[in-house]
């Protein structure tokens, strides 16, 4: 049965209208903790909510400890997902992958979530954490859909960069999955939503969107357009968090275009540039980026490149042993496959 629309309210925003600490609970980190749970725990949390099916923060537990497991207890998973669309759907949990159902895993589960969601758009059109949670929800499997409630999301609330830099990560999604590389047309209206996030931006939201428009550019094979950007990136001061980005992306971008340009000595002088952050973290999902070092070792260019990956043990803590394995198989003739640290 579905709740009382004002109690869920009442429990969603309980983290603003309580001020002791410990009281507030965030359903994203009760998700996160759930991943750690023991079937034992799970299971005294199930009998905890067939007592009580508003404890928020279990339920949260259990989508986190059942994702992990998804291919065991999808059902469960599925069943504890349909709840909270259908009596909180405004649940932060909601806007995670914990929180959405994959058809590949429960198709039945992904189209009753699916029908779900359209009656609550229908409902509440104008309901923007509604429309945000649905094109989750939908951007897995169906990005046209998902495109579809960003866009009516971004005519309800037109001056928020939110709305304009979803639709561009899911382009950039699209552009990304072309089976000859990049697909130019898909990176162009990548772009093209990225620049209007950041007409949009406030003076920080505009420098981290930097690297994603410089990115897309290249891919849409707008270089001029990409060289601003980058150029743009390596003009900035340091911010207060210290990050790195601007640096290591605004030379990796110039390094591309020097290589489109057959300049190998600019390309590589941009490549070490890249990699000269000393201590500065670069926070992007990815970095390091060694897209531009594939392609110098595609050249016959294991010099700068070695070189490059001892810079990157400077300021990539994490990464101090896959830097040593991509060394050992750099050294023996061969280009390590980089996976997801190849974001051009």
């Amino acid at each position: 049965m579905t709740l009382p629309k004002a109690f869920i309210a009442g429990l969603l925003v309980a983290k603003t209208a309580l001020a002791a600490p410990g009281l507030v609970q965030d359903l994203g980190e009760e998700a996160r903790k759930g991943r750690q749970l023991s079937a034992r725990q799970a299971e005294d949390l199930e009998r905890q909510l067939a007592e009580n099916p508003q404890r928020l923060a279990a339920r949260a537990q259990l989508l986190g400890y059942y994702f992990g497991k998804r291919r065991i207890d999808s059902g469960r998973h599925t069943g504890h997902v349909l709840w909270f669309i259908e009596n909180a759907p405004e649940a932060e949990v909601l806007d995670s992958p914990s929180g959405r159902v994959a058809p590949m895993f429960d198709p039945g589960g992904y189209l009753e979530g699916k029908r779900a969601w359209a009656r609550l758009v229908r409902e509440e059109p104008d309901n923007v954490t509604i429309l945000r949670h649905a094109a989750g929800f939908h951007a897995g499997s169906e990005a046209a859909a998902a495109a579809r409630l960003l866009r009516q999301a971004e005519a309800v609330e037109p001056s928020n960069p939110e709305w304009a830099r979803e639709l561009a990560w899911l382009e950039w999604r699209e552009a990304r999955l072309f089976p000859e590389g990049r697909d130019p047309a898909a990176a162009g209206r990548a772009l093209a939503d990225f620049e209007r996030a950041y007409d949009l931006s406030d003076v920080a939201g505009r420098r981290d969107l930097l690297p994603d428009l410089a990115i897309a550019a290249i891919a849409a094979e707008e270089h001029e357009r990409a060289r601003g950007y980058g150029t743009a990136m390596l003009e900035l001061a340091p911010d207060a968090s210290g990050s790195g980005d601007p640096l290591h992306y605004g030379n990796l971008v110039l390094g591309h275009l020097a290589l489109e340009e057959n300049d190998l000595e600019r390309a590589r002088a941009h490549l070490l540039a890249a990699g000269q952050l000393r201590r500065s973290p670069v926070g992007r999902l990815g970095a390091p980026d060694m897209t531009l070092a594939k392609a110098l070792l595609e050249r016959g260019e294991s010099d700068v490149v070695l070189e490059y990956f001892e810079l990157c043990f400077d300021f990539w803590q994490e990464g101090h042993e896959q830097l040593t394995d991509w060394i050992v198989l750099v050294e023996a003739g061969r280009i390590p496959d980089f996976r997801r640290h190849l974001m051009f």
